[in-house]
């Protein structure tokens, strides 16, 4: 304990960094569990919200104390893949905006690193904390690459760090230059930052520049640039088994290699053997193993957004223009709606008809900064539905407070024999609302006609499923619709 002494703050002088959000959390809880306030519903879900931002801050700084603790024991062992810094910072930026700190980050730059994602989002995450605990309101996050290694700039307006305390860097785990002011304790994150980096090969440093104070993050470059078709180590995909490797998906997001089918949303109301579609979901396929593993893996390699966003854009671009009143929806997480490169990959279609569908899983860790993204959109005319509706526990609240335009109801409701009055009764109440509200819903997963008749008594309209077909090609839908002209 006296080496992790003397390499880092003693635990109880790092603990008090976490006391502040602590308090919070418990004044925030403590007003939340008074039910003598006079106090809305909608007051109250944005005291919770404000809740579970406080408490991830407070986990954070106790996560740092830990982390500080591996460090001093050098158990500490981080992975070692292919980092894409620009949507690392990007996605460490997002959290800042959702904790609103008052701080605007823009980046610029885009570089590959090899380290570990987790522990590079910690970094920029603490780094970025320092910043605003001197007072930031701007941080500009520069990336850029030089001989065999990559820089991350954070540059920031804060209170000038003292010279001394600059130098101090060098050696920043020593007790006695850990130093506060204006309620930034520098020492703890920086200090975590700082062992965190090393132990991945890189480094950090504190410098000044044109009045402003500048950390520098390097972490090794890869051998290759993954942003350079052609000079990526090349796998057979078509001979690969099991569930998908991180050099497939380099190799899939580098070429866009992607396949799109189609699966028609009809009007469940006609009996007729072809009936009318009233839109189309695309649906992503891969050289191998499910869908959900490769944007499993995407997600936690930090390529989720990467990897939806190409499949939003070769959904778009293979939708057929001859079936003009029919709209195409396209899936999404809330990372990738609040993505900066979502209006670019959907701008090659009329927003009218384009339906984005948000999981009712997904994780949404503030209504109000999605519903800024969802409502910018709804201008243009791009409309929202909540999907899986019913997959877990249903949550109308989440519903309502995206107010979308369309409702899924998900296969765990739609057939599920042995709760099927609940699942009936459930059904039943979401139609009822969503004719109040103008909500259009779908049933998915529709395979047997006595599914269908049940469906539409219990006041379903439209639905989609193998009784209509399965998801195809292009070319089938394209065969299908000439069929009927002819």
């Amino acid at each position: 304990m006296a080496d992790a002494n003397r390499r880092f703050p003693r635990l109880a002088e790092a603990l008090a960094r976490v006391e502040q959000p602590l308090e919070s959390v418990v004044g925030l809880a403590e007003m939340l569990c008074d039910r003598s306030r006079d106090m809305s519903a909608a007051a109250r879900d944005e005291l919770a919200e404000h809740l579970a931002i406080r408490a991830q801050t407070a986990q954070h700084a106790l996560r740092n104390v830990l982390v500080a603790e591996q460090l001093a024991r050098g158990s500490i062992e981080p992975g070692s893949e292919v980092i894409r810094l620009r949507e690392l910072v990007e996605s460490v930026a997002q959290e800042w905006m959702i904790a609103d700190h008052g701080a605007r980050v823009s980046v610029t730059g885009s570089v590959d690193a090899i380290g570990d994602a987790g522990w590079t989002a910690r970094i920029l995450r603490n780094l970025s904390e320092d910043a605003v605990g001197r007072g930031a309101r701007v941080i500009e996050v520069r990336i850029s690459d030089s001989h065999r290694k990559v820089v991350v700039e954070i540059e920031d307006d804060g209170t000038e760090v003292p010279e001394e305390d600059r130098n101090a860097l060098a050696s920043i785990y020593r007790r006695q230059e850990v130093v506060q002011w204006n309620g930034s304790l520098l020492g703890v994150g920086v200090a975590v930052a700082r062992g965190l980096a090393r132990s991945m090969g890189g480094e950090v440093r504190l410098f000044r520049a044109d009045d402003r104070n500048v950390f520098e993050l390097t972490l090794p470059r890869p051998s290759y640039d993954a942003s350079r078709r052609g000079e990526l180590p090349r796998v057979s995909l078509a001979t690969a088994e099991g569930k998908p490797r991180w050099d497939d998906l380099v190799e899939v997001l580098d070429a866009d290699a992607i396949s799109m089918v189609y699966q028609a949303i009809v009007d469940i109301r006609t009996e007729t053997e072809q009936p009318k579609a009233v839109g189309y979901e695309s649906l992503a396929r891969f050289p191998y193993a499910s869908p959900p593993e490769w944007f499993k893996l995407a997600g936690s390699s930090g390529r989720g957004p990467d990897l939806e966003l190409i499949a939003l854009r070769a959904g778009i671009d293979a939708f057929s223009a001859h079936d003009e009143d029919s709209f195409l929806a396209l899936n999404l997480s809330n990372a990738t709606l609040l993505s900066p490169g979502l209006g670019s990959a959907i701008e090659a279609i009329e927003p009218g008809r384009l339906v984005l569908e948000l999981s009712d899983t997904a994780r949404i860790r503030s209504y109000g900064i999605t519903r800024k993204a969802v409502d910018s959109l709804r201008e243009r005319g791009v409309r929202l539905a909540v999907d899986d509706v019913g997959a877990g526990q249903l949550d109308i609240w989440h519903i309502l407070r995206l107010d979308p335009e369309i409702i899924k109801l998900d296969r765990n409701l739609v057939a599920d024999p042995e709760n099927l009055r609940r699942n009936n009764a459930l059904i039943k109440g979401i139609t009822v609302m969503a004719r109040d509200l103008g909500i259009m819903v779908i049933a998915e997963a529709i395979e047997t006609e006595s599914e269908r008749r049940r469906l539409l008594d219990l006041g379903v309209e439209f639905g989609q499923g193998y009784l209509f077909g399965k998801p195809e090609p292009l070319v089938w839908k394209d065969r299908v619709l000439s069929d009927v002209v002819d």
